[in-house]
């Protein structure tokens, strides 16, 4: 290879640990490097895929063999511009967004829709358009945040798009599909402190669950007990700003480290239904009642070690997250008996309040309802257990965030070519002997 880009024959693996894979990394320093490298994948006939952060629930950002190349935008990562008054900001798509909250949050601004992954890069919250835990009607997600970018098309161009053009929104939940975005232009929202007050409330049923997310406040999510235990069904958990300006920043160094892996690996060994039900009565005391002053950064990305839990789990974790548009007691109700019969204990189940986007884009999961992630233990659930919870799904009509974006790409037919399997579905082609399938090209 005559390329003199800076690259590594590295193993890359999705966040919930269940998709690893060799791969060649680039790591382009700037556009020209870029685009030497985009026109060498184009002459050679070369797939490439696009991951910055590692934050990616699924195979989108894990390439299927060493002849598909993974393209970082790891030193795309500055803040260009901060517009206080305007009330926006201009920043390469390769920054993280937990440093862009940290960088920012002295001139008391910060970002909307935040996501919680502290590993989530700005091109990457766009291309999946995340959401987040101060989801409103005016901002339900972040692509409802874009004002603009700039992108380098699949013929090596560098163009520019704003927000008076209806086709800036084909790159929101585009997954790169369109170009790779190299800039954006993003608002932002004054807030009166860089702290927050956090507080949390136990809730016993979900007629509790249901009147506390109808509460409004600056950020607002439930996390579920998985053994659904009366005297602690639910806790919920919410944070608004205040006026306290004393410096509580605490920092804390993101990057995770190997002996942290090999720990948790270890810890592995010990996790079983019954130290789960134990960790848990333990998280519900150590949480009940809390009331504390927390800086936005660390609220947003306090612990590191939420992102190691797929690693106690031997196979890794399977994702689900659902939207519940109508009947929220009972869709849940469903959903709980159905973990209860199977005896399926998930990590978490955290619940979010959903508002619709005005915008019509690419991909967006977010509707006016409710979200519900579910993560459980991939060892513990077969395919059988599989197919009858997708089929539960299917009967009450509930979405899967994960699968609508096959129908969006499997049968995309145009250059620059991206096709996309949810993790569940991939687990049951592979089950039945299919591989999956994942292309880009040209």
């Amino acid at each position: 290879m005559k390329l003199e880009i800076p690259n590594k024959k590295e193993s890359i693996k999705s966040w919930n640990n269940t998709i690893k894979e060799k791969a060649i990394v680039f790591y382009p320093k700037n556009i020209l490097q870029l685009k030497k490298l985009i026109n060498f994948c184009k002459k050679n006939k070369k797939n490439y895929l696009i991951r910055t952060g590692t934050c990616s629930y699924d195979s989108k950002s894990i390439n299927p063999n060493l002849d598909t190349y993974v393209i970082s935008l790891r030193s795309f990562n500055k803040i260009l511009k901060i517009n206080i008054k305007k009330k926006f900001i201009n920043v390469q798509a390769g920054c993280l967004i937990s440093d862009v909250i940290k960088e920012i949050k002295d001139k008391l601004v910060t970002l909307y829709s935040v996501p919680g992954g502290e590993n989530i890069s700005i091109g990457g919250a766009i291309s999946a358009n995340t959401i987040g835990k101060d989801s409103s009607p005016e901002i339900a997600s972040f692509g409802d945040s874009l004002m603009s970018l700039q992108f380098l098309s699949s013929e090596g161009k560098i163009k520019k798009i704003s927000q008076n053009n209806k086709k800036l929104n084909n790159f929101v939940g585009a997954f790169g599909n369109e170009g790779i975005i190299l800039e954006a232009k993003i608002k932002i929202k004054k807030i009166i402190s860089k702290n927050l007050l956090v507080t949390s409330k136990i809730l016993k049923n979900l007629k509790e669950v249901t009147s506390e997310l109808k509460l409004k406040t600056d950020y607002h999510y439930i996390q579920i007990d998985p053994f659904f235990r009366k005297n602690h069904f639910a806790i919920s958990f919410k944070a608004h700003s205040t006026k306290l300006n004393k410096n509580i920043y605490k920092n804390i160094n993101l990057k995770i480290f190997k002996l942290e892996e090999y720990l948790f690996h270890f810890f592995g060994f010990f996790i079983n239904n019954f130290t789960w039900k134990i960790f848990y009565k333990i998280f519900f005391i150590f949480n009940k009642n809390m009331k504390k002053y927390s800086d936005i950064h660390n609220f947003h990305y306090g612990s590191k070690y939420k992102h190691l839990i797929p690693l106690v789990c031997k196979d890794g974790l399977l994702d689900f997250e659902i939207l519940i548009k109508n009947n929220f007691n009972n869709s849940m109700r469903n959903l709980i008996d159905f973990l209860k019969k199977e005896k399926i204990y998930p990590m978490y189940i955290i619940v979010k309040k959903l508002y619709k986007s005005k915008n019509n884009y690419c991909y967006k999961f977010n509707e006016n309802g409710f979200a519900v992630a579910i993560s459980i233990n991939k060892s513990l659930i077969n395919l059988e257990t599989l197919t009858s919870f997708e089929n539960l799904l299917k009967k009450k009509k509930l979405k899967l965030n994960l699968s609508k974006t096959d129908k969006k790409f499997i049968n995309l037919k145009k250059n620059n070519n991206f096709l996309f399997l949810s993790l569940y579905k991939k687990m049951l082609l592979e089950q039945n002997g299919i591989s999956r399938t994942r292309i880009r090209k040209f």
